[in-house]
């Protein structure tokens, strides 16, 4: 199996994406994404890099922030 290598945005950590998204329902929406995390304070980049995601459901903080490294 093929391991694909991500690299989140300059100044974005795992850690500082996960603090905005840990209580979000999952599975979520894009935009579902996005409104939790700008009703949880996040930041400009991070909502940003949300807004960039692909139109689907994801399962977990995980599958997002995986997504967010692959679209740098």
């Amino acid at each position: 199996m093929e391991v694909i290598e991500t690299a989140l945005p300059t100044g974005m950590t795992k850690s500082r994406i996960q603090e905005y998204l840990r209580e979000a329902p999952y599975p979520a929406t894009r935009q579902g994404l996005v409104d939790h995390a700008r009703e949880a304070g996040a930041s400009g980049d991070i909502v940003r890099a949300l807004e960039r995601l692909p139109e689907r459901r994801y399962a977990n903080p995980d599958a997002v922030i995986e997504t967010i490294g692959m679209l740098v």
